[in-house]
């Protein structure tokens, strides 16, 4: 099972409003962390291109595949660490494409862990 608060906090993927899946932060930058899975979506778009895909059909890929998922998680039904994985690989893959934006219902946010003081007498007002 994975691991969903990393060291450096958390990022959560929602579609339509639903939290799908939720990923650990061990990287300090944001940017960085965020261009991986950027890249990954890119490759990924590539990838489909090279095989011979045309990018309408990788499209309708994409969000078919994000719907579904979404229904699953909806209906309470189980989805497999490997569809996770295609789950945040669509859809930085539509991100990238800038065929959605990151907002509250669709993309991703990341959760700052919270950083504990390491005074364990220190009062907090």
């Amino acid at each position: 099972m994975k691991k969903k608060v990393g060291k450096y906090g958390s990022m959560c993927l929602y579609w339509k409003g639903t939290l799908v899946s939720t990923y650990a932060v061990d990287e300090s930058d944001e940017e960085k962390e965020l261009e991986y899975y950027y890249e990954v979506g890119e490759h990924m778009i590539n990838m489909s291109k090279h095989i011979g895909y045309h990018i309408k059909d990788q499209i309708r890929v994409y969000f078919g595949f994000l719907n579904k998922i979404e229904r699953r998680k909806r209906e309470g039904l189980p989805i497999y660490a490997s569809d996770h994985d295609k789950f945040a690989h669509s859809l930085f893959a539509l991100l990238r494409l800038r065929l959605i934006e990151n907002d509250e219902k669709d993309g991703y946010l990341i959760i700052k862990k919270k950083i504990k003081p390491k005074n364990k007498n220190h009062l907090c007002l």
